[in-house]
C-alpha cells in the first residue's frame, strides 16, 4: 500500500468502525427497549409466563440480545424496578430544592408516588401483582426501595415537627408507613378496578386525613 493510501486507511478506520458500533448499555435506546418490554410483558402474563424470547420478541431483538445486557429474566425485572424507583426519587429531590413547606413536600411525595399508575400502567400492574407473588422481590424492594421511601418521608416529618407544623408526640416512622400503605391501597385499586384519580386532588385529601384525622373541627 502506497504510503498516502496508508495514512488514510489509518486516519478514517476508527471513525468508520466508531460510526458502525451500536449504543449500548444502561441508557441506550436498545437497553431501554428490553426494559420496558419486559415490563409490559410480565404485566400482561405474568412472570412465569413470560419466557425471555417473549420480551425479546416485544423489544424487537434476537434472544440472545437479552443476555448481553441483563444476566437473567430476574436480572431485567430488577433493573427495570430500580430504574422506576430511580427516576421517583429523583423527581422528588429535584422539586424539592425549590418546594420547602413539610406538609407540601408530603403532598408531592404523595401525588408522585400515585401518578406513577398513569405515567406507566404496566410497572403499577406488576408491582401490585407480580413483584408481591415474590418472595424474593419483595425482600428485595422492602430493603432498597421501601427503606428510601420512608426515610424520606421520616425526613419531612422530622422537619416539620421541628418547624412546629407537626406534632411532636407521633412517630415519623408511623406516619411514614401509615402513608406509603394509603396511596400503595390505592394502587392496587386503580390497577384492580380500573378506577381513575385525580393525583393531585387524592394526595391532598390522603394528607389531610393523615395530618388532621377524620374528626369534625
Amino acid at each position: 500500500m502506497r504510503p498516502g493510501l496508508k495514512r488514510l486507511a489509518k486516519k478514517t478506520r476508527p471513525d468508520s468502525i466508531k460510526a458502525e458500533a451500536p449504543a449500548t448499555g444502561p441508557g441506550s435506546e436498545k437497553y431501554q427497549r428490553i426494559l420496558d418490554a419486559a415490563v409490559e410483558v410480565i404485566a400482561e402474563h405474568g412472570y412465569f409466563s413470560s419466557p425471555v424470547s417473549a420480551i425479546a420478541k416485544r423489544a424487537g431483538v434476537a434472544d440472545g440480545t437479552i443476555y448481553l445486557y441483563f444476566k437473567s429474566k430476574d436480572d431485567v425485572l430488577r433493573t427495570a424496578i430500580d430504574s422506576t424507583f430511580d427516576k421517583f426519587h429523583r423527581q422528588v429531590e429535584d422539586e424539592f430544592k425549590t418546594l420547602k413547606d413539610p406538609r407540601e413536600q408530603l403532598e408531592y411525595i404523595a401525588q408522585v408516588h400515585l401518578e406513577s399508575h398513569a405515567v406507566n400502567r404496566s410497572m403499577a400492574v406488576l408491582m401490585q401483582t407480580e413483584v408481591r407473588q415474590s418472595a424474593k422481590f419483595i425482600a428485595e424492594f422492602s430493603h432498597h426501595h421501601l427503606v428510601k421511601y420512608i426515610q424520606v418521608v421520616r425526613e419531612v416529618v422530622r422537619r416539620g415537627q421541628q418547624e412546629g407544623i407537626f406534632r411532636r408526640d407521633v412517630s415519623d416512622g408511623v406516619v411514614a408507613h401509615c402513608m406509603f400503605g394509603a396511596i400503595d391501597e390505592l394502587l392496587s385499586s386503580a390497577v384492580f378496578t380500573g378506577r381513575v384519580y385525580d393525583s393531585k386532588a387524592t394526595a391532598a385529601q390522603v394528607m389531610d386525613v393523615l395530618l388532621s384525622g377524620i374528626q369534625a373541627r
